[in-house]
């Protein structure tokens, strides 16, 4: 037999392949956290959205900013929002803007989807004519709880709290 002859042995092969399965099990890891960072993403920038809608209403209706107060938690199904003449502009306001923590804004075959998951929303009356408005969600990667109390106790773990608030 010749001592230098050429080509792999089988123990060269097989930690060939182990080396191999360890960089592709550490770039479908990558993948996975990848997905989760990208699902945080949208749905912090779905609270920035609503946030950011019942501002706006709140602005276009100062005069009865107070009644906009309080918290709002879609239930099963979206509300009917009446409209008429004995419908106060901040009543129908929070309806619709309870139908959008639902997700009514983003519908797929009838579902409503365009909220992150589990949202609620706080307003909160911190001065006289200065309002919080909060809204919090279900995170997937746990991190620290959010200093801000709203949702606080109803979401699987505080550690996926998830809380976006704005003046």
């Amino acid at each position: 037999m010749r001592r230098n002859s050429r080509g792999f042995t089988l123990v060269e092969v097989l930690v060939a392949l182990v080396m191999l399965a360890f960089g592709v099990l550490s770039i479908a890891r990558l993948l996975a956290r990848a997905g989760e960072a990208e699902l945080e993403a949208v749905q912090r920038t779905q609270a920035m959205a609503l946030a950011q809608d019942i501002v706006d209403r709140i602005n276009s209706n100062r005069a009865n900013a107070a009644q906009y107060v309080g918290d709002y938690v879609p239930g099963d199904g979206l509300q009917q929002c009446a409209e008429g003449a004995g419908v106060s502009l901040a009543d129908r306001d929070r309806c619709q803007w309870t139908n959008q923590l639902a997700g009514a804004l983003v519908l797929d075959e009838g579902r409503p989807i365009g909220a992150p998951l589990l949202a609620r929303g706080c307003v909160v009356a911190s001065a006289p004519n200065l309002y919080v408005v909060a809204i919090a969600w279900q995170g997937v990667t746990p991190t620290e709880a959010p200093d801000n109390g709203c949702g606080e106790g109803t979401f699987d773990r505080e550690a996926n709290r998830r809380v976006y608030s704005t003046v």
